[in-house]
Order: structure tokens, then sequence, then C-alpha cells
């Protein structure tokens, strides 16, 4: 019976660890990452979504401009605030924690939507001069700067 509850202990210590590892995984560990980084692309796309996911994507990496294409398709037609939300956010982050990227075009059930770095200079700006930056602290500023 004693082993039993080691053993029952040993688990719950063992899952308790791991669901806190991944819970702490943050976005900005990707910070300084680049186009050609496949995975870190599409991590950074996943963890920020505003919607259920971007459907796949596609990096532009052999000559410059260096380019992301998020695509996404649904059923039902995207409404215009959830598009706006969605380029706002992926763009901020993207812009923010790549390098080198220099455009993003978002496909929405084939209809395209395209930002270049330029957009965001100001925003990327801003962001540099937060200290402790975390999901929330830029959360709060694309709500502040973007919120219809």
């Amino acid at each position: 019976m004693k082993l039993f509850r080691i053993i029952v202990m040993v688990c719950l210590i063992a899952l308790t660890a791991c669901a806190q590892t991944e819970s702490d995984t943050s976005v900005f560990q990707y910070k300084g990452s680049y186009v050609g980084d496949n995975s870190a692309v599409g991590n950074i796309s996943r963890m920020v979504t505003t919607l259920e996911t971007v459907d796949r994507f596609k990096l532009q990496t052999k000559q410059e401009p260096y380019g992301i294409e998020l695509y996404y398709e649904s059923d039902e037609p995207y409404a215009f605030n959830v598009i706006d939300k969605e380029i706002h956010q992926q763009s901020l982050y993207l812009y923010y924690l790549i390098d080198n990227v220099d455009y993003i075009s978002f496909i929405f059930n084939n209809q395209a939507v395209h930002t270049d770095r330029d957009m965001y200079a100001s925003d990327i700006k801003a962001l540099n001069k937060i200290e402790n930056i975390n999901e929330q602290k830029v959360n709060n500023y694309l709500y502040e700067t973007y919120a219809p």
C-alpha cells in the first residue's frame, strides 16, 4: 500500500512539473528569430492567433524581401472586425519577434490582405520601450492602439 502511494505521488509530481513547463512557454522565447525558422514562425502564429487556428503558412526565404503568407479557411465568410483584429495581432507580434520579415500576407478564404514592416515601425518602437514585456502588455497595447 505504501509503495502504491509513493508511485501515485511521484506520478502527480511529474505531471504537475510537465504542466507547469508547458504553460510557462512564452511567445517571447522566439524574439530574434528569422523568417527561415519554420518552427518559430509556426509557433508564433499559432500562439498569438485571435482565431481558432492558422490553417497553414508559406515562407518566402529565397530572396529579399522576406515574407510570410498566413492562410485561413472557413466555411463562413470572415467578418471585417475579425480580419482586422487578426491582422494587427499577427503583424505586431511577427514583426516584433522576427528580425528579417519584410511583409506578411493574410489570405482569408482566398481574399488577400498585405502588410509590411514599415506599417508597424512606430508600434515596434513603442514595444521596444516597454519594460518586462509580456503577452498581457502587448495585448493591452494592441487594444489601446487598434480597438475600434
